[in-house]
């Protein structure tokens, strides 16, 4: 395990980490998705699988707000421009986006996020002039490693409705799907149930219930593709060394503005500054002109 100190991620450390991720990592995500067709295949398989629906991919356009090693713990968003194979059922909706979220600390931003995605997706999607009735309808899928609302089961579904009528079909063409990997599985249609059961137990654990799923052995050879290539290795070796770089100056500015608390403390208490100085060098190991500094800042 590398510390915050550290200054310096190596090859070994980084492909280690690389081989203990699964997709619903972003770095992992954001990797496979790189490549075009290893694009359109991860999001045939989940919107097929999630939706019952065959599709077939025109685009897929991978959204990142964040870079770094940090955003493992962040989501990944794609948008899939799509159309549905002759041979399917019409799909129930135009733009697609998919969301990995590992990062349980952002329970409770998952509503109000899930409402700006769907706004920037509608802000893209009618331009100016066009009538609101050519917006394209909006289903989001958020594939999850822990539970987003706490009520133990795999599969939730939101959509907006009328709080006064509730049986007024109020359809302002947004579906918002939430899977749980270790949720309760509540589907109705058990053979359903069980390929989405599959498919997000592998996203998220990389774990394969089912050897014989064609669709979870597509997914693992692009996972282990990815994982083979030794650029990718060195671009979390880059990535990684970055955000450890970005924890110790973070650090550092923590520790700074505890030595200048210090500094102020120690003055209301008529310690002398040679005796705070030698506090501050047992306690921090600043350097003189690193104290010098403090003190100046500890007048302001």
């Amino acid at each position: 395990m590398i510390s915050v100190e550290t200054s310096h991620v190596s090859f070994d450390d980084a492909k280690k980490k690389l081989m203990g991720m699964n997709l619903i990592n972003n770095f992992l995500m954001n990797s496979a998705m790189e490549d075009p067709e290893d694009a359109k295949t991860i999001a045939q398989i989940i919107l097929s699988t999630v939706l019952n629906t065959n599709f077939e991919i025109l685009e897929v356009t991978s959204e990142k707000s964040l870079t770094g090693i940090d955003t493992i713990y962040h989501g990944i968003r794609m948008d899939a421009h799509l159309k549905t194979s002759n041979n399917s059922k019409a799909a129930s909706a135009d733009i697609y986006d998919i969301e990995m979220e590992d990062r349980e600390a952002d329970r409770p931003l998952i509503p109000k996020r899930t409402r700006y995605y769907s706004a920037l997706s509608d802000s893209k999607h009618l331009p100016s002039g066009e009538s609101y009735d050519s917006l394209p309808d909006y289903v989001s899928i958020t594939i999850s490693s822990y539970d987003p609302f706490l009520l133990g089961d795999m599969y939730y579904e939101a959509k907006t409705h009328l709080e006064t009528h509730p049986d007024f079909d109020y359809n302002d063409g947004r579906t918002n799907i939430f899977l749980y990997a270790n949720g309760k599985p509540n589907f109705s249609n058990s053979q359903y149930g069980k390929k989405v059961k599959e498919l997000i137990k592998y996203i998220a654990s990389g774990d394969i219930v089912d050897t014989s799923n064609p669709d979870i052995e597509k997914l693992n050879a692009i996972v282990s593709k990815i994982k083979s290539k030794s650029e990718v290795t060195k671009k979390l070796m880059k990535q990684w060394d970055r955000e450890l770089s970005i924890k110790r100056e973070a650090t550092l500015e923590e520790s700074e503005r505890s030595a200048i608390n210090l500094i102020k403390f120690c003055r209301s208490k008529n310690i002398p500054d040679v005796e705070i100085r030698s506090n501050i060098v047992e306690n921090y190991n600043f350097e003189s002109a690193k104290i010098d500094f403090l003190f100046e800042e500890s007048l302001k």
